[in-house]
């Protein structure tokens, strides 16, 4: 881009989570967060909410949540699915902060909604993370590739995204 005859150059940092890393919730409802999620997140603190379709946690950064949120809030009240978004999602929102030991306390609410208990399941998936109930993850995916008329359907639907 030329502006009055300077060259400007700008660059968009794309951030990946990616891969699964198992833990232990501890008796205070904390957790060791992953090393390469901490690099990747470039920050010491990060909003965890609940996600509206599975029954799991979503972590992201606090910049990504903050656009998320001014994308709703220029959405009609009045809209029945936009509401449930706002309860669901940006109201049981937390910020959470990583401590000197690289764990974070997962509120109580949370954890609850989420059925964390002992065992845990960290997922990174490109620009957001789930946190699983280890239990719940395992079920999620025997349920999965039982269904065969489902798994087709996903793979028709993945195929016809270039997938």
């Amino acid at each position: 881009m030329e502006l009055g005859g300077n060259s400007k150059f700008f660059t968009i940092e794309y951030i990946m989570f990616r891969g699964l890393n198992e833990n232990l919730l501890d008796d205070k409802g904390r957790v060791a967060f992953p090393l390469e999620f901490r690099q990747a997140l470039q920050a010491d603190s990060f909003v965890l909410t609940l996600s509206l379709y599975e029954p799991c946690l979503v972590g992201m950064r606090i910049s990504d949540f903050e656009a998320q949120a001014e994308k709703v809030r220029k959405l009609p009240a009045s809209n029945p699915a936009v509401m449930e978004f706002k309860r669901v999602v940006i109201a049981s929102s937390s910020v959470v902060s990583i401590d000197k030991s690289g764990r974070v306390a997962i509120p109580k609410e949370l954890r609850n909604y989420a059925g964390l208990e002992r065992e845990i399941l960290w997922a990174g998936i490109i620009d957001q993370i789930e946190l699983w109930s280890k239990k719940r993850w395992n079920e999620r995916n025997q349920k999965r590739l039982e269904n065969k008329v489902e798994l087709e359907a996903l793979r028709k639907t993945l195929e016809d995204f270039g997938l």
